[in-house]
C-alpha cells in the first residue's frame, strides 16, 4: 500500500504540472497544439497517468516501476520540439523520482534517454553548435541534480539505518533497565521489611509491598491518606502529621531503630522498630531518604510469652519445691525418725534441689536481663497522658474522671513501662464501673519519699477471694468472666512486675459493690531498676 501511493504521488505530481503547464498554453500560446509532437507528449502523460492509477503495483516488481519515470522522460522529449517554450525543464521531476529510488546508473540511462530526445525531437533552431551546446547544459544540470540527489538519499538512508541500530540499541537498553528494575522491584517486593523512599516534599517515590499491606495503602497510594495511625505508645496519643515517620524523614533526620506503633487499617496494633536513612538521588531531586520499618510485635509478644512462661516456672514450680525440700530438711532434724524413712527423705531433697536447678537454669535461659533504664520522670505527666487516651471511652460511658494532687511529682523509672502500668489500672477501672460511675486519681508525695499514685473507681469491686488471686496470671474473677467484660487476665500481673522492678509496692482495698482502690508507691530515686 505504501508503495502504491508513492507511485501515485509522484505521477500525479508530474501530471498536475503538465496540465497547469497545458492550461498556461492554451490561454497563452494555443497554436502549439497545432504541433503533432507536443500533442501526442500530453497524451502519453494522461494515458501513464491512468495506468499508474489502475495497475496493481502490490503484485508488480519493483524494478517495473522504473518504466513509469522513463515515459514520462520521452512523454517530455516529445514536447521539446515547441520552439520558445523551455519544456525540458519538466524532466527535474522524473529525473528526482529516479534519483531519489534508484541506483546511479539508472539516473544516467534516464538522463542518457532525456539527452537523445533533446537531440532528435527538441527544436533545433541555432548552429548545430547551440542544438549540442543546449543538450549538454540540460544533460550537465540534470547530471549534476540526479548526482546530488543520489548522495543526498544515500546518505539519508544511511542515517535512517544508523537511526534505526540506534533506536533498536536505546530499546534494548531500555528493555534491559525496565527487566532489572522489574527483578528489583521483585526483590524488594519478597522483604518482610517495609521500605519506602521519601523526597524532600513528603511525597512517596516507591514503596514495597510489605509497606502497603503495613500500612493499608490501595491502588492509589500517595495520592489519599493511610488508614494505619502512628502512636507513641501502645493505646497512647497520635503522633502529629509534622512528627510521623514519613515527615521526620522528608525533612533529612536520621533514625536508628525508634520505637512507633501503629494502629492499622484491621484495628490490630503493632510495634514498629524504624530506621532512616539519606540515599541517593537525581540532579534537581532534592534529598531522598530511605524508610525502613521492621515489624517486631511478634517479637515483642514472644518476649512477652517467655515473661510470663518464667513467672509460671517462678510461681508454680519453683515455690513449691522450696517448700518441699525446706520441709524435708525439717523432717531431717528430727531425732526419732527410722533410718530407712531418713533415707528417703534424703533422696527426696537430692531429687527436690535438682529439680530446682533445673527450674533455675530454664529461667536463666528463658528470661535474660532485660535493658535496664533509669531516668527522671514527672509522673503527673504519665497519668495525664494516660487519662487523655481513656478519656474518650471514659466519656462514652458517662464516667466522670479526676486527677488531683501534685502537678509535678518526679521519679526515676523507665517512663515507658511506668505508662504501661497506669494504663493496665485505669483500663480496669473504666471496664469495671458502670456508667454514671467516677475515678479519682490522686499524687502524693508521702512522708518517707516516696511518691504514690491512688487510682480509685466506684465499679463492681472484687471479693477478698477475688484479691488474693489478684496477681495470678490468667486470672479472672467469675463476676468478670459472666459479665462479658473482655480481658487476658495478665494486665495486673504486669503491673506488679512493673511496679515491684521499679522498687515499688501495691496496695489493694475492694469490697463488692463498693468499688476499688489501687494504690501505687515508687522511691523517688532508685539508683539501679532490679531485672524481673
Amino acid at each position: 500500500m505504501s508503495r502504491r501511493a508513492s507511485i501515485w504521488r509522484w505521477q500525479l505530481i508530474y501530471t498536475g504540472t503538465v496540465v497547469a503547464v497545458a492550461v498556461l498554453i492554451t490561454a497563452l500560446k494555443p497554436s502549439v497544439f497545432a504541433i503533432p509532437l507536443f500533442t501526442m507528449g500530453l497524451l502519453i502523460t494522461i494515458l501513464t497517468t491512468i495506468a499508474v492509477l489502475l495497475l496493481p503495483w502490490d503484485r508488480i516488481p519493483a524494478g517495473a516501476v522504473l518504466v513509469v519515470p522513463l515515459m514520462d522522460i520521452v512523454a517530455i522529449g516529445l514536447t521539446t520540439e515547441v520552439p520558445d517554450i523551455r519544456l525540458s525543464f519538466l524532466w527535474v521531476i522524473p529525473i528526482t523520482w529516479i534519483a531519489t529510488y534508484y541506483t546511479m546508473s539508472a539516473v544516467v540511462a534516464a538522463i542518457a534517454l532525456s539527452a537523445a530526445s533533446l537531440l532528435t525531437v527538441g527544436s533545433q533552431t541555432g548552429t548545430i553548435s547551440d542544438v549540442v551546446l543546449r543538450m549538454l547544459i540540460t544533460a550537465l544540470a540534470l547530471g549534476f541534480l540526479g548526482a546530488t540527489i543520489r548522495l543526498g538519499m544515500r546518505r539519508s538512508r544511511a542515517a535512517r539505518r544508523l537511526l534505526r541500530r540506534r533506536s533498536e540499541q536505546i530499546n534494548q537498553a531500555a528493555q534491559r533497565a525496565e527487566t532489572h528494575e522489574r527483578r528489583v522491584t521483585q526483590i524488594i517486593d519478597a522483604l518482610d521489611t517495609a521500605l519506602v523512599a521519601v523526597g524532600a516534599d513528603g511525597g512517596i517515590l516507591k514503596m514495597n509491598d510489605a509497606y502497603r499491606r503495613l500500612y493499608g495503602w490501595g491502588a492509589f497510594a500517595g495520592a489519599l491518606p493511610a488508614p494505619a495511625v502512628e502512636y507513641d505508645d501502645r493505646e497512647g496519643e497520635p503522633i502529629p502529621v509534622e512528627r510521623t515517620v514519613l515527615s521526620r524523614a522528608a525533612r533529612g533526620e536520621v533514625l536508628t531503630g525508634e520505637r512507633v506503633w501503629l494502629y492499622d487499617a484491621t484495628g490490630a496494633w503493632r510495634a514498629l522498630e524504624v530506621r532512616v536513612q539519606p540515599i541517593a538521588s537525581a540532579v534537581g531531586e532534592g534529598g531522598v531518604a530511605l524508610v525502613l520499618i521492621d515489624d517486631v510485635t511478634a517479637v515483642l509478644q514472644l518476649a512477652e510469652e517467655r515473661r510470663m512462661m518464667s513467672a509460671i516456672l517462678n510461681h508454680e514450680l519453683r515455690n513449691p519445691l522450696t517448700a518441699i525440700v525446706g520441709h524435708v530438711d525439717l523432717l531431717l532434724e528430727r531425732d526419732d525418725l527410722p533410718p530407712r524413712a531418713a533415707d528417703q527423705l534424703r533422696i527426696v531433697a537430692s531429687a527436690g534441689e535438682r529439680m530446682q536447678g533445673l527450674v533455675t537454669t530454664a529461667l536463666d535461659a528463658s528470661h535474660p536481663q532485660p535493658r535496664v533504664r533509669s531516668e527522671p520522670v514527672d509522673l503527673r505527666a504519665l497519668v495525664q497522658a494516660s487519662v487523655s487516651s481513656f478519656l474518650p471511652t471514659a466519656t462514652a460511658n458517662r464516667l466522670q474522671v479526676d486527677v488531683s494532687g501534685a502537678q509535678a511529682l518526679l521519679i526515676h523509672g523507665d517512663a515507658f513501662q511506668l505508662r504501661q502500668a497506669i494504663d493496665n489500672v485505669l483500663s480496669n477501672a473504666v471496664k469495671y464501673t458502670g456508667a454514671g460511675g467516677s475515678i479519682r486519681l490522686a499524687l502524693d508525695a508521702t512522708g518517707d519519699g516516696s511518691a504514690a499514685l491512688t487510682i480509685e473507681d466506684t465499679g463492681s469491686g472484687m471479693s477478698p477471694a477475688d484479691l488474693d488471686r489478684l496477681f495470678q496470671p490468667y486470672f479472672r474473677s467469675e463476676r468478670a468472666v459472666l459479665s462479658g467484660i473482655p480481658g487476658t487476665g495478665l494486665g495486673m500481673v504486669v503491673v506488679h512486675d512493673i511496679v515491684t522492678a521499679h522498687g515499688g509496692t501495691i496496695d489493694v482495698t475492694s469490697a463488692v459493690g463498693e468499688g476499688t482502690t489501687m494504690r501505687l508507691r515508687f522511691p523517688r530515686r532508685v539508683d539501679r531498676i532490679p531485672s524481673s
